[in-house]
């Protein structure tokens, strides 16, 4: 009876770890490191627009999408450090986490790409907002803005960090030493060790940015990392250089 009970619970185990197994092979093909949904399905509505249940979906889309697009925060905002020409015809906005993979992917394989096509032939500009989803991210996002509030050119400073952070993310966010990690990278990057230390101690700044990420989730109910703003257009989740340019594309042939 013993014996017949341990390999029912083997059975068991071995099962859920398929389980889990899968689910992970899942976020991994789908690119996302964020979801507020968890484990519910995704709405799915059928041809049938009388169906009350699938009304009700298609309004609610419907309202969330009104609500994002008429949100200031799919706008520039004057506190923003904005990357490339201010009069562009295109407003990208894009909400990520240091330590999200999915977001330092992005970074290096396609940021670059974005920048020298549209961002630096003046048809973009380009907006980065912190959305950290955990301690060792909110911590970096902290560092970024006190390297860039000394730059002359802020803008330009910020987003060299940025990219800095993203480039390392596998030296110091998965680190329980992160801490001192980020304050090698802040040394290197020239800010001395006391200055660093007095910046992620800033109370102040540590609410500015956790208020940042508080007013994106409720304002704009954002479900993963990263998630980008076209022209007020949403694209969440993990999107490469070729889908993007579509959508931005897309955006410039409305606006001419």
């Amino acid at each position: 009876m013993q014996k017949n009970t341990k390999i029912i619970l083997s059975a068991l185990l071995a099962t859920s770890l398929l389980g889990v197994a899968a689910l992970l092979a899942y976020n991994y093909q789908n690119k996302t490191s964020f979801k507020y949904s968890e484990n519910e399905a995704p709405l799915e509505v059928s041809q049938n627009a009388q169906d009350p249940v699938n009304k009700e979906i298609i309004e609610e889309a419907k309202k969330l999408k009104e609500t994002r697009q008429n949100s200031n925060l799919t706008k520039v905002l004057e506190k923003d450090f904005v990357l490339g020409d201010a009069n562009a015809k295109i407003t990208v906005i894009e909400y990520a986490s240091l330590s999200c993979p999915h977001c330092a992917s992005f970074s290096r394989e396609s940021f670059e790409r974005l920048k020298e096509e549209y961002i630096d032939s003046g048809k973009v500009k380009f907006v980065y907002r912190n959305f950290p989803l955990n301690h060792p991210a909110l911590m970096a996002a902290m560092f970024s803005k006190c390297g860039a509030a000394t730059a002359p050119d802020k803008a330009a400073k910020y987003y060299e960090i940025t990219k800095i952070l993203f480039k390392t993310q596998d030296s110091w966010a998965f680190d329980e030493k992160f801490k001192d990690k980020l304050a090698s990278i802040a040394q290197l990057d020239g800010m001395s060790g006391a200055d660093f230390e007095k910046c992620i101690n800033n109370q102040k700044l540590q609410e500015e940015v956790l208020k940042e990420r508080t007013l994106a989730a409720q304002n704009l109910q954002l479900r993963s990392t990263p998630t980008f703003f076209i022209n007020g257009e949403i694209s969440e989740g993990y999107v490469d250089y070729v889908s993007l340019k579509k959508l931005i594309d897309k955006k410039l042939s409305e606006v001419k």
